[in-house]
């Protein structure tokens, strides 16, 4: 496969992998609330706790997300699979060559 078939597919892979860790985090914290949260709470401040839930979740399959993105990088050269304009690595910027 091109590195740019790479690059795509690892793409469309990526997105993938945070929308299920975002759906299973989710659903394992919803879980959460209604079994050991919801019996102590009264039933005015439980709408509250959706908004609340899906927010956590985003930020925690972020960092999982983040965790995993440089555990796969360290084991794989960047330059040799991907397209390199999509490079994750910083470029020195090039030089003006304006007079």
């Amino acid at each position: 496969m091109t590195k740019k078939a790479n690059t795509i597919l690892f793409i469309i892979a990526a997105t993938g992998f945070n929308i299920i860790l975002t759906g299973l985090i989710f659903i394992v914290l919803f879980l959460f609330f209604f079994v050991a949260v919801r019996p102590f709470i009264s039933d005015s401040y439980v709408v509250f706790g959706l908004p609340v839930i899906f927010i956590i979740a985003i930020f925690l399959s972020f960092v999982l997300y983040r965790a995993a993105l440089k555990r796969f990088f360290k084991n794989i050269d960047i330059e040799r699979v991907f397209d390199t304009s999509f490079s994750f690595k910083k470029k020195p910027p090039e030089p003006d060559e304006s007079p």
